[in-house]
C-alpha cells in the first residue's frame, strides 16, 4: 500500500506541533498568525533549497528563444538558467532580472537561441516525499528558532536534518543517474551506488 506524500497543509502543522500551536484544518481564509508565518517560512525554505538544483526541478537541454527585439525573456518560475558553453561559445549569458544577459557583449540581445539547463521553482505538492520531508524538518527547525527562545524545546535536531537532507540526496542521486561508472557496465558491478544515508546511520 503506497503511503501519501506530505501535503504543504501536513508541512505546517508538523511546524506548529513544534511549537506546541494546534493544527489548522485548511491554507484558505484568514489564517492565524504562526500559521502565516509556518506557511512563509515553509515556501521560503522551498525556493531556497530548489535553488540547488535537483533531478525533480532541472531540465536539461531546454531552448530558450528570442523575442522579436532578440531579447530572451524567461520563465517566471525559472530560479537558476546555464547556458551550454559548448554551444554558445561566443556569449556568455547570464540571468538578469527575467532576461538573459550577454556579458561578454555587454547587451540584452542575441544572435541566436539559447539552448540552457534550467532549474525550476516547483510547487511543494509536485515535488518527490524525500524532498519534502527534508524541507518539513529544515523549515521546523527554522520556524522554532524564529519563534522560541528556548532551544531545548526543539523537535527535530540538525541530525535530523541532515539524514533527511542525505535521504534526498540520494533519492535524487538514484534518479538523476548520477554514475561515474555508467559508461563501463563491468565496473558498476564492482561498486554499489553510494547511499549518502548510511553514513549517517551508527
Amino acid at each position: 500500500m503506497a503511503v501519501a506524500a506530505t501535503t504543504e497543509l501536513e508541512a505546517i502543522n508538523i511546524m506548529l506541533s513544534a511549537i506546541g500551536e494546534a493544527p489548522i484544518s485548511r491554507l484558505t481564509g484568514t489564517l492565524p498568525v504562526d500559521a502565516k508565518i509556518a506557511q512563509s517560512t515553509l515556501n521560503e525554505i522551498n525556493k531556497k533549497v530548489q535553488m540547488e538544483g535537483w533531478s525533480f526541478n532541472t531540465e536539461i537541454d531546454v531552448t530558450l528563444t528570442r523575442d522579436g527585439s532578440n531579447q530572451i525573456s524567461l520563465p517566471i518560475d525559472a530560479l537558476r538558467v546555464d547556458p551550454n558553453i559548448h554551444q554558445h561559445t561566443t556569449v556568455d549569458a547570464i540571468q538578469r532580472g527575467l532576461k538573459l544577459y550577454d556579458r561578454l557583449n555587454n547587451k540584452f540581445e542575441f544572435d541566436e537561441d539559447l539552448i540552457c539547463t534550467v532549474v525550476y521553482l516547483r510547487d511543494f505538492d509536485e515535488i518527490p516525499e524525500p524532498a519534502r520531508y527534508y524541507m518539513t524538518i529544515k523549515a521546523a527547525r527554522v520556524f522554532v528558532d524564529r519563534l522560541v527562545s528556548d532551544q531545548g524545546l526543539r523537535t527535530y535536531t540538525q541530525q535530523d536534518e541532515e539524514r533527511a537532507r542525505a535521504i534526498l540526496m540520494e533519492t535524487d542521486l538514484s534518479n538523476g543517474d548520477h554514475n561515474i561508472l555508467r559508461g563501463d557496465p563491468s565496473l558498476t558491478n564492482v561498486f554499489d551506488t553510494y547511499n549518502p544515508s548510511r553514513a549517517l546511520i551508527r
